[in-house]
């Protein structure tokens, strides 16, 4: 079994992965060949043929060092190629450099690299390794292989942006408060029931820590801690900054923030709109080219309304929450994820009970989810309603799943974007048209710049799967 491993360095002047010829770009190439140099990892030194001041070839000795590495094996040029072979019954083969000669009569450089718009044609042969340049074509033959001779950047293993999200938290006293706040967290009738806020608190714990490296988490609770249970504006107050702004590896912060599991002293209504407020007017104020997003999880209707008294400010349900998340999804492309708590599917009764009367929480949150512009996928439940803690870690882990990003910035961009090779997980990714309904990638900028790409479909699956991506940027077809 023989392996083959290249590695091409250009000297590109005037574009990020451009190629130029040696001449100014006629396309002409001299008969000298390019000074190559031998080195043999098995024995202690190495042999090489040099280059006499009228441009024949000699042969040279040159001392290795302890490792059995050439000290004198690097030769300046435009274009460099270093060429190792190994073989699997003779143990380290060859290690080969080409660089660039100079003819005394003509002054003309002979290069490895080859403008794509240039006609000429060279071939430079060696005993192990024969490169040739055709037109806009280039190619390297090892050994009876034939490799393509990529650009710059021959294989550029990139990670996604990391997303911003807003853990919008309910806190209410419903939450604890017992029989109607207790729930059988399990599935298992024989284990006491917690708390819903015990279990919330339970699944933020293995979301933030699970994720706390492909996410920047941020939080905010409704109501916040200091409000009471008064009948009066007091179980609605919010803080105007939330309670951790969204920063990297931010998983200890947030459980240092909210409320203990085993806290059931938790007080107040379900002002939603304000803390969307909160965690939107902080989101606002990060990278607009970075993905940002509000994970709502509440277990009851939204109250609360701004200027309402009481008993409206309680009996009353709060609309204004659904132009807020409409607004931030259309105006902002700030896209919220809808999660309840035990949500039934029924019309609440006309009672003085601090919940809105008349009103179905399940429609509301089925209504919200949508206009958030990340639904679930179920034709009748849009929203992500949990029973239990397994299906509220499940839920979460779902949302977070999908609110990773498949967008890949690239440092500069291609000096030939048509011809980007992507690979993720192994495997070739087509580039593709639309994204929405296609499996591959596309650059994010259709028509330049050409700064990043976007994985689509199952490659963005699959991207999210590995956290990485190989790109491979050619200055030929291949």
């Amino acid at each position: 079994m023989r392996s083959v491993a290249i590695t091409l360095m250009f000297g590109c002047s005037l574009l990020p992965f451009g190629c130029t010829d040696g001449d100014g770009g006629t396309g002409a190439q001299t008969s000298n060949g390019p000074t190559l140099g031998t080195t043999v990892a098995a024995s202690s030194s190495s042999s090489g043929v040099g280059t006499t001041s009228d441009g024949s070839a000699t042969a040279m000795t040159t001392p290795t060092d302890a490792s059995g590495s050439d000290s004198n094996a690097t030769l300046t040029g435009t274009a460099t190629m270093s060429t190792t072979t190994t073989d699997a019954t003779t143990g380290p083969g060859t290690s080969e450099t080409a660089g660039t000669t100079t003819d005394p009569s003509s002054g003309t450089d002979t290069t490895m690299g080859v403008d794509p718009s240039t006609t000429g044609t060279s071939t430079t042969d060696a005993s192990t390794s024969t490169t040739t340049t055709t037109g806009d074509n280039t190619t390297t033959t090892m050994g009876g292989t034939t490799m393509e001779v990529p650009c710059q950047v021959v294989q550029a293993t990139l990670k996604p942006v990391i997303p911003n999200l807003m853990l919008v938290l309910d806190k209410s006293g419903s939450m604890v408060v017992n029989p109607s706040g207790f729930w059988d967290h399990d599935s298992d009738a024989n284990t006491p029931k917690i708390s819903r806020w015990n279990s919330l608190y339970n699944v933020v714990e293995l979301v933030v820590t699970k994720f706390n490296d492909k996410l920047n988490f941020g939080a905010s609770l409704f109501p916040s801690k200091f409000a009471t249970g008064e009948y009066n504006a007091n179980a609605c107050k919010v803080n105007a900054n939330v309670e951790v702004a969204v920063a990297a590896k931010n998983g200890p912060a947030i459980l240092a923030a909210i409320p203990a599991a085993l806290d059931v002293s938790l007080k107040g209504g379900t002002p939603t709109s304000a803390g969307m407020i909160a965690a939107l007017t902080h989101l606002k104020t990060l990278p607009a080219d970075q993905p940002r997003a509000v994970l709502l999880v509440t277990d009851g209707a939204a109250n609360c309304t701004m200027g309402a008294i009481p008993p409206p400010l309680f009996e009353a349900y709060d609309n204004n929450v659904h132009t807020i998340v409409t607004n931030a999804f259309n105006n902002d492309n700030i896209p919220t994820y809808v999660v309840g708590i035990d949500t039934k599917n029924v019309v609440s009764p006309v009672a003085m009970d601090g919940s809105p009367d008349s009103t179905n929480t399940y429609a509301k949150l089925n209504e919200l989810a949508v206009q958030g512009g990340k639904p679930k996928n179920n034709v009748n439940e849009k929203f992500y309603n949990a029973t239990n803690q397994i299906e509220l870690g499940n839920a979460l882990d779902a949302i977070i799943a999908d609110a990773l990003s498949c967008i890949i910035p690239l440092s500069e961009e291609p000096a030939k974007p048509e011809l980007t090779k992507v690979k993720v997980l192994g495997v070739e990714v087509p580039k593709v048209v639309d994204c929405a309904k296609e499996n591959g990638w596309v650059y994010t900028n259709p028509n330049g710049p050409y700064d990043a790409i976007e994985l689509c479909g199952t490659a963005c699956t699959n991207l999210k799967q590995s956290g990485k991506a190989e790109v491979n940027f050619f200055c030929v077809p291949n």
